[in-house]
């Protein structure tokens, strides 16, 4: 466990070797550290005060206490807020019955407020598993293939030993190679699926409010979304014990700041899981067609590795499974263009002396 929260200081740190995209990297610095920072300003006193404050003669810490637990509540038929009525509330806000059940369906209950800062908490926590998993599955092998390699002048570290030892394992580690590209390729599936989750999991959480927030937001002529999923007065139902023992029903003005800050947060929260879903979509959709087309992966190499010319490149992949060019593309992203230049080209040279009757122009699909 404890090397799990370790992993998060990685987050402020700038990689040398990276072993993924910008995209995996949208999942598990940007939006975990954002989750993080809403999280820390939900919890902040100093500059919201307390999170509920209720108008009420007696015992006020008490009810306050209570009315944070169990919840508050708004009328739905006055969210217009028309007439000079408050939203929410109406143009007197005692005339809402405090004695309403929860399944009326005029009552919005607000019963999530003082779970929001876990829960962003438990969100930069699934958003940071698909990378710790691929960390672990990936166990810094990218790492120590392009060490000392990766520095802008070309260094005594690359010589003609070191230049072999790569070509040899790049065209001996077919297997290993396909299981990397699997792993990787599951951990961008899995972004997917976490992003998609998360705002079912925001919308079961705000009580079915959140997956047309954004939206709604923006187009709602009559009521503002804003005020109905997080309004900032509301009312709280709560009981005492009168002289003669009966249970007598009483009902407190409430105001909750925190909404303030929530209903912004939230609205950041939502464009960003939007957007975030649709780049995730195309770059898994990048990723088929570099698999599925094997001429794309051509032109990715030739740019990667400069001045190369297609005879070699179309060659190279013409040998090579989408898990070798994987890992090759990745050891191209990491090391000096020089040195990687050099490499293809000494993979080639090999690949040549190897089987000379193979290597010819024309590219073949690969499977993984």
């Amino acid at each position: 466990m404890m090397d799990f929260l370790n992993s998060f200081k990685s987050l402020v740190k700038v990689e040398q070797i990276r072993t993924d995209n910008n995209v995996f990297r949208l999942h598990y610095k940007l939006t975990v550290i954002m989750l993080i920072v809403f999280s820390i300003l939900l919890t902040s006193k100093q500059y919201f005060g307390d999170p509920i404050e209720c108008q009420v003669s007696e015992n006020k810490a008490v009810v306050e206490a209570y009315c944070w637990i169990y919840g508050t509540y708004i009328n739905k038929d006055t969210l217009t807020g028309r007439g000079g009525d408050i939203p929410g509330l109406g143009n007197e806000h005692r005339r809402i019955s405090p004695w309403m059940k929860e399944t009326d369906d005029r009552i919005i209950w607000q019963k999530y407020y003082q779970w929001v800062c876990i829960v962003f908490c438990f969100q930069a926590l699934l958003f940071y598993l698909p990378r710790y998993l691929w960390k672990t599955w990936e166990g810094g092998r990218l790492r120590l293939l392009v060490s000392d390699l990766n520095t802008p002048l070309v260094t005594a570290t690359w010589n003609p030993t070191t230049k072999n030892q790569m070509i040899q394992y790049l065209l001996n580690g077919k297997y290993f190679h396909k299981l990397y590209a699997i792993r990787y390729i599951v951990c961008e599936i899995l972004n997917l699926v976490n992003v998609v989750l998360q705002i079912f999991l925001m919308d079961w959480f705000l009580g079915g409010q959140f997956s047309f927030y954004g939206f709604t937001t923006l187009t709602s002529p009559d009521v503002n979304p804003m005020n109905q999923v997080f309004p900032k007065l509301t009312k709280c139902q709560y009981y005492l014990y009168g002289p003669s023992g009966s249970v007598q029903n009483r009902d407190a003005l409430c105001v909750l700041p925190l909404n303030i800050l929530n209903e912004k947060l939230f609205i950041v929260l939502w464009f960003w899981l939007v957007f975030l879903s649709g780049v995730t979509v195309l770059s898994l959709i990048y990723r088929l067609c570099v698999i599925f087309v094997p001429k794309l992966r051509v032109y990715l190499l030739m740019a990667q590795a400069r001045f190369i010319g297609n005879k070699q490149a179309t060659s190279i992949i013409n040998r090579f499974s989408y898990g070798d060019f994987f890992v090759l593309y990745h050891v191209g992203k990491n090391v000096n263009p020089i040195v990687f230049r050099e490499l293809v080209l000494g993979i080639y040279d090999a690949l040549k002396a190897k089987n000379p009757y193979t290597m010819y122009p024309s590219v073949e699909a690969n499977s993984i």
